[in-house]
């Protein structure tokens, strides 16, 4: 500091200086201590600091692992207002995490709670129809059964959702009984949820009489509701105060997740026929054809199979023939048709309509009348009824009359009226209430019974008649039990609410989501966390204030369990982060133990020990250890764990362990994604079956699926298999630093010294005092009546303190222990206690001065208190460790198989199973194969694996790649995809495409114009993206690329062209060329003749095939050999029947063919049916054509490859 800026000091208090250079001195030093400090651990306990604060304020409230548990919100107010005025909301995450048992390899902290839950017998409402209890419902989801229930949305409407993991989720858990004014009750934990008619939850406890709860009310449908649906299930929508067919809202469902889209169809079936039965996946859409044909056909089966069914109509016929008014009725039908036919009925009904119109018209416009004719009717009515006959008949009449009308609704009003009376004076709404209030309040005379009007009005379902009461569900009382019981819970995804069978809504337990609030929570410390506050109050580390100086705290835990190893760490600082993974304890107590005993050990052979990372989550790990742990720097790949199981011959992925730090609901959803935008093929189910504490998640596969390519791509594109970047980075002394392992067990011995020498000379300290007291004591009860005496004679405490020091040499600290001491402990008894602790005491000084004086002693008791830890806390490692997990590669993700690649002319591809194809005789018609563009026509089929290259050549001579499995897999009828989106393709087209699996041999290439030239394949066998250049063409476009085959050394080549003429040669006559080459000549041309077509001959014949749908097969002998460059010999005698040849194929005997025709179709056929004919004959018909079809591609296929060698039509 300079003279001016210390007068500046002096006498203002002002230094002199930059401003931003102080701000930024000022950030940086902030940074490093606070934002550091608290971002990364400390290596001496492996702590942060927040961590260390929570451990340390529960450690004051008595939440030891052997007490009642306490609430979070209490911990994380006493954490924030003494120790971390950070939030409160980092606190409770940070407590949250350290309670995880997936997240911590050993939680330090103990926690229950979430939103209650309720006992095994309780009911859950389900959309099939069915009410199961949880017990039930535990048991159908291990048997991989789906189900749903009713959940209230955002909107507060009423939606289907997926039950999802109904688990026990706590034993021995004080439960408490709700009872509603249907006479339900529900028993579960105090703190569990219910949903309010608003919509708000109010926790068990709470509820008060009266409480309105959101109902869920279900109906049978009537006429009145739709009269082509009677008998479904309805569903009372409280916001809109109407009523949903359960049917609907589970199709909304299956739209919602895909199952199905509305062009389906519009009717919504019930594909097991069980109308009450609207589980999502027994609803399905259909067209009306379809719907009524289905029924149909389970009618006719039923009749012609079913005794049971047909006995049924018989009986229900006879039973209604029997019934005379049955037959009255239809007589009165059939007579009234009749007399309609007969007499003009229509006009009559006309005039009925109108006149009623009229009537109906003029006594509105003259009430008056209404009354006139009201006194009149009354007047004769009474009159007649004095007449017996008259009023017998009357009264069949009125009964005939009543049965007819839906219901009474005099007698429903007053039924009504008794049961709003008992809503209004808060009454449970039951048969002895009514009964009890019918007699005294309302007179029993005209008003109906409980049973009656319960059957009658509301078809004896009590929720029907709440419903129109109260538009909800009312409770009636509550009761705490004092009962301890084991409670179950399940999870609904997004909503997280569900209905109970007693027809309300309650909230649900949360898997994958955030913690509870903190004010549902409770926690107290795990037993393993106490020793790493052993001792704490032995003067074992350093105390600071706290941030206001009020309090002190700890700047480290005792740290007698080696935590950063053992729970590893995260975390980002300024500039710097920490990501250390968590190990096996029993593998780092063995390592400390080993560098005690060995303080020069090297680092392999501590990796000898330490076999690596021990995740909670369990999975497989691979990575360099070795190098991790040298260099403190790394990246894992970890995996889920999987197994297969069969069922019904179908395959399934099951999942039981996943990555560290993944959560389980995202990986579900995840996958589910993934499958729906086909990224994870031949998946058919998807779900969750963990209980608690164990994983179990089921990918069920479609029928013939292979679970090996699934997985790949399960690790390939989810994050079943996943990273972690190692970073052994901590503060040693407050500064960071990054350790190698032998470093980090170092620094934790090294600590353990510091913390093992405080606790002995504060024990030390401790035991020197007490000798001291037991000594004086001992003084004192040898001189008991001398000391007696002198205490008597002395006038006050101070005075006989005095006394005491000065005739018996007490210290101060021994003659206030003796005045003090009180008269039982003057006994024999005593005293012989006091001499054997004088001896123990001496014994501990001893052995407390000999551990200070030697650190071997230290180090012993290092290595017993680990090896106590391996003991206590020990278990076994739960990551299996792998030497390498290979990269995941495309053609791992796609089985090996044979398959059909089809290139039309216009460019679309496709590939198929083989399996696809059966053979057809000579002759057959076959069918469409493939859905083509106008003008468009396959061209080329190949048949090759799934893994092999497909090598494109375009018709300017150009190559391009694709591996097999890039092909698009097409359905029977679809057309593929454009190759101009698969390729780099620039005004070409491609002309040829052969398949490799390994670049060896040559490549022959023949164009248009004759021109051949022979080319290693080595040139291709490093893929471009932009393709390369395989023949150098006429830049004029003149001549094009027709043909390129693989051909080896000796092998012999045959041209054939258009008008007939074929060219049998030695390959070996054509030099290897380069690429930047054009070829010579390989036959010479007649004028308008080109080149169709080259073969590599290997085979017994030549199959060629024309235009017009004529071929034949020739024997490869018949073709005399020629030097190249020749005109060849006759091959097909081309005319106006057979038209130009198409191409050529070598074949042999037991091959079959399959051929495509401009309009698509294709027919598969065994060259058995074709017979060997010379050079100069024309051929027979091998397909016939339809008009303007023609032969555009014919290829051969291997008899081995051929399916079940039938000759069926069929398509691709």
């Amino acid at each position: 500091m300079t003279d001016e800026n210390k007068k500046l000091v002096e006498e203002k208090g002002v230094i002199n200086t930059e401003v931003s250079s102080e701000m930024k001195k000022a950030y940086l030093d902030y940074a490093m201590s606070v934002i550091v400090s608290r971002a990364l651990p400390a290596i001496e306990d492996g702590l942060k600091p927040v961590q260390r604060r929570i451990l340390y304020s529960m450690n004051l409230m008595g939440l030891k692992p052997n007490t009642q548990t306490k609430k979070s919100a209490r911990i994380v107010g006493d954490v924030m207002g003494k120790y971390h005025p950070h939030g409160d909301s980092a606190i409770y995450e940070t407590m949250v995490r350290m309670a995880q048992d997936f997240s911590l390899r050993y939680p330090l902290v103990f926690g229950q709670g979430n939103f209650g839950c309720f006992t095994a017998d309780t009911k859950v409402k389900l959309a099939d129809g069915r009410d199961l209890s949880f017990a039930k419902l535990i048991e159908e989801h291990k048997q991989g059964k789906r189900n749903f229930t009713f959940t209230i949305d955002e909107n507060n409407l009423i939606k289907i959702a997926e039950i999802k993991n109904p688990r026990k989720t706590r034993e021995n858990a004080e439960i408490m009984k709700v009872i509603l004014d249907n006479g339900e009750e529900i028993r579960c934990t105090l703190n569990h949820k219910f949903m309010l008619k608003d919509g708000n939850y109010k926790e068990a406890k709470d509820l008060i009489s009266g409480d309105s709860l959101m109902p869920c009310y279900l109906k049978l449908s009537t006429k009145e509701d739709n009269p082509k649906a009677i008998g479904y299930n309805m569903i009372f929508q409280p916001k809109s105060n109407s009523w949903n067919f359960v049917h609907i809202l589970s199709d909304n469902w299956n739209l919602d997740n895909g199952i199905y889209t509305k062009p389906t169809g519009r009717i919504r079936h019930h594909i097991n026929f069980d109308k009450l039965n609207n589980n999502p996946d027994n609803i399905r859409r259909m067209h009306w054809k379809e719907h009524w044909k289905t029924h149909y056909n389970l009618t006719s089966e039923k009749h012609r199979n079913d005794s049971g069914y047909r006995e049924k109509l018989k009986v229900g016929r006879e039973k209604y023939w029997d019934n005379e008014k049955n037959r009255e009725a239809h007589s009165k039908r059939m007579r009234e048709r009749n007399m309609e036919n007969w007499k003009k009925e229509d006009y009559r009904q006309q005039m009925t309509i109108t006149l009623s119109e009229v009537n109906k018209k003029y006594l509105k416009e003259h009430p008056e009348k209404i009354e006139e004719i009201r006194k009149t009717a009354s007047i004769t009515m009474k009159r007649l009824w004095q007449i017996p006959d008259y009023k017998q008949l009357f009264n069949e009449k009125i009964v005939a009359s009543n049965k007819k009308r839906k219901t009474n609704l005099t007698g429903k009003k007053k039924f009504i009226n008794i049961c709003k009376y008992l809503k209004e004076n808060n009454l449970s709404l039951s048969k002895e209430n009514y009964e009890k209030i019918r007699k005294h309040i309302f007179g029993i005379k005209s008003f109906t019974r409980w049973d009656l009007g319960v059957k009658k009005y509301y078809n004896n379902d009590l929720n029907l008649l709440l419903c129109e009461i109260n538009q909800n569900h009312k409770v009636v009382r509550t009761e705490f039990l004092k009962e301890l019981t084991d409670v179950y819970d399940l999870t609904i995804d997004k909503t997280h609410n569900f209905a109970l069978a007693s027809g309300i809504f309650v909230h649900n337990s949360v898997d994958g989501d955030s913690a509870a609030a903190m004010r549902y929570t409770e926690a107290k410390l795990m037993p393993i966390t106490m020793e790493l506050l052993q001792d704490i109050e032995k003067e074992t580390v350093k105390f600071v204030p706290n941030f206001d100086n009020s309090l002190k705290e700890p700047e480290l835990l005792p740290g007698k369990l080696p935590a950063l190893l053992l729970n590893g760490a995260s975390g980002i600082a300024v500039g710097m982060a920490t990501n250390i993974p968590p190990h096996n304890l029993i593998e780092v107590c063995d390592a400390i133990i080993a560098y005690i005993k060995k303080p020069e050990i090297t680092i392999d052979e501590i990796c000898e020990i330490i076999k690596g990372p021990d995740f909670p989550t369990g999975g497989i790990v691979q990575g360099d250890m070795a190098e991790m742990y040298k260099t403190g720097k790394g990246r894992l790949i970890m995996r889920g764990r999987t197994t297969t199981e069969t069922t019904k011959n179908k395959e399934s992925i099951i999942i039981t362990e996943i990555p560290y730090m993944l959560n389980k609901s995202d990986l579900i959803t995840q996958i589910a994604n993934l499958s729906q935008t086909k990224n994870l093929k031949n998946i058919s189910d998807l779900r969750d079956e963990s209980a608690k504490g164990k994983t179990r998640i089921v990918i069920e596969l479609k029928k013939g699926s292979n679970s090996k390519f699934v997985m790949n791509a399960l690790y390939k594109y989810t994050r079943l298999q996943d990273s972690f970047s190692v970073n052994f980075l901590a503060l040693v002394n407050g500064q960071p630093r990054i350790l190698n392992i032998r470093e980090v067990i170092e620094e934790y011995v090294k600590y353990r010294k510091a913390t093992i020498t405080n606790r002995t000379k504060y024990d030390l300290k401790k035991a020197k005092e007490r000798i001291e007291i037991v000594e004086g004591l001992l003084i004192a009860l040898k001189n008991i009546d001398e000391i007696i005496s002198l205490i008597k004679k002395s006038k006050s405490t101070a005075d006989a303190s005095d006394s005491l020091m000065l005739k018996f040499k007490f210290t101060k600290r021994q003659a206030q222990a003796v005045l003090e001491t009180k008269l039982q402990q003057l006994t024999s008894l005593e005293h012989d206690k006091l001499k054997k602790e004088h001896i123990e005491l001496k014994e501990k000084i001893a052995e407390f001065e000999k551990i200070l004086g030697e650190i071997k002693e230290i180090l012993k008791i290092i290595v017993k208190e680990v090896s106590e830890l391996k003991t206590k806390y020990g278990d076994n490692r739960r990551t299996q460790i792998m030497q390498r997990i290979s990269e995941i590669s495309e053609k791992d993700l796609v089985q090996k198989k044979e398959v059909v690649v089809s290139i039309t002319d216009k460019g679309y591809c496709k590939r198929m199973d083989t399996q696809s194809y059966k053979e057809q005789k000579r002759g057959g018609k076959g069918v469409i194969g493939s859905s083509l563009a106008t003008g468009d026509f396959v061209k080329q089929l190949i048949i090759c694996s799934t893994h092999d290259y497909l090598i494109f050549f375009t018709s300017r001579g150009r190559v391009l790649w694709l591996k097999a499995y890039d092909i698009p897999e097409a359905e029977r009828y679809g057309k593929g995809k454009a190759v101009i989106n698969l390729l780099n393709l620039k005004d070409e087209v491609i002309t040829n495409v052969i398949s490799l699996n390994k670049f060896d041999d040559s490549l022959f290439m023949v164009t248009k114009k004759g021109i051949v030239k022979k080319i290693s394949l080595s040139y291709f066998s490093k893929p471009r993206a932009s393709g390369i250049r395989a023949i150098n063409l006429p830049l004029d476009n003149s001549d094009s690329l027709i043909d390129v085959q693989i051909v080896k050394k000796g092998q012999e080549v045959l041209l054939a062209t258009k008008k007939g003429q074929a060219i049998r040669f030695n390959s070996d006559d054509i030099r290897e060329m380069g690429r930047a080459s054009y070829g010579v000549a390989g036959i010479k041309l007649e004028k308008n003749d080109e080149v169709v077509s080259l073969e590599i001959l290997t085979t017994q014949a030549i199959l060629t095939i024309s235009k017009k749908g004529y071929g034949k097969r020739t024997a490869v002998q018949d073709y005399r050999k020629t030097a190249r460059a020749g005109k060849g010999v006759i091959n097909l005698k081309v005319s106006e029947k057979t038209g130009d040849v198409v191409t050529t194929v070598a074949v042999n005997d037991n091959d079959s063919i399959i051929i495509t025709t401009a309009k698509g179709i294709v027919i598969r056929t065994s060259l058995k049916n074709i017979r060997v004919m010379g050079r100069a004959a024309q051929g027979v018909r091998i397909v016939k054509l339809q008009d303007g079809d023609y032969v555009t591609d014919l290829t051969e296929v291997q008899e081995a490859e051929a399916v079940n060698g039938s000759e069926e039509q069929t398509t691709i």
